[in-house]
């Protein structure tokens, strides 16, 4: 590894503009959390607060035993099941289809191949956002409204999950798939034997990825629950009330599930975005 050696001023403007970055990524969540422990009050009066109260006990017990919606039959751990079951969705039902999709496109030649990729990828310039209307009739004349298939299957990432995992197929040698034909090895047994041992890094930072994008939605959840018993997190925090205490407190709470999957497979991510010879 290369180090750039510069003068003590250049490392302290690096330096400097390194820390600017790390506090304009994290001073909201410091604030977030600083502001979960102050009262409804304090927030309508005088704003987002840096410092902690002394509210923390009251409004994380209020969410604790949350009991919120139209007839107060919704709690925050209903909310918090929802939202696992979406984003856990959205996560897993994209890496396995991406991962066939990119199998097939990359080892199964056909003419239509790279047209396929295309159509595939031009997807990612249609936001889920912009077909609404089409998707949610598509939706209901599935009978899939207020389901959480029906919240998973509109969000599903296919196009970034199959980019991804088409890059790394494409960056395996040749001789792969010519030890695997040697050895008699079908299309299943080189998937399961070959590409899977040398994939799972780069599956899992799709994993990581496509669960936070299953977990951040909003509009889409918003459309399609019908049903309080099918309200997620982020829905939970609009009941409360942003302004309050307790609202702030059901915000912490609902970014601590992405924050610990990153946190736990942070290494594997980076590796797996940043270096496609990490296989090797």
């Amino acid at each position: 590894m290369k180090v750039i050696d510069g003068t003590p001023q250049s490392r302290f403007i690096a330096h400097l503009i390194l820390l600017a970055g790390v506090v304009f990524l994290v001073g909201p969540i410091v604030v977030l959390i600083a502001s979960s422990t102050h009262g409804g009050g304090t927030l309508r009066g005088e704003g987002l607060q840096i410092w902690p109260g002394a509210q923390a006990a009251v409004n994380y017990g209020r969410v604790l035993t949350l009991e919120a919606g139209f007839t107060d039959q919704i709690t925050a751990l209903d909310m918090m099941r929802n939202s696992l079951i979406v984003a856990f969705g959205v996560a897993a039902m994209t890496t396995l289809v991406s991962l066939i999709g990119a199998y097939g496109l990359v080892y199964f030649r056909f003419p239509a191949a790279g047209a396929l990729f295309w159509v595939t990828l031009s997807t990612l310039l249609l936001p889920l956002e912009s077909r609404f209307l089409t998707t949610f009739q598509v939706t209901a004349h599935l009978g899939m409204i207020d389901t959480h298939i029906g919240m998973i299957l509109p969000v599903l990432s296919l196009a970034l999950g199959t980019l991804f995992f088409r890059q790394l197929f494409l960056s395996f040698p040749d001789e792969y798939l010519e030890a695997a034909t040697l050895d008699g090895a079908g299309p299943l047994k080189f998937l399961r034997d070959f590409i899977l041992p040398l994939s799972w890094r780069r599956g899992g930072a799709i994993f990581v990825v496509t669960f936070m994008i299953g977990w951040n939605q909003y509009m889409w959840p918003l459309m399609i629950s019908t049903g309080e018993s099918h309200y997620t997190l982020v829905r939970g925090i609009q009941l409360i009330g942003q302004s309050s205490g307790a609202g702030m407190a059901l915000a912490v709470l609902s970014i601590v599930p992405p924050l610990l999957l990153v946190f736990i497979f942070q290494r594997w991510f980076f590796q797996s975005l940043a270096d496609d010879k990490a296989h090797f």
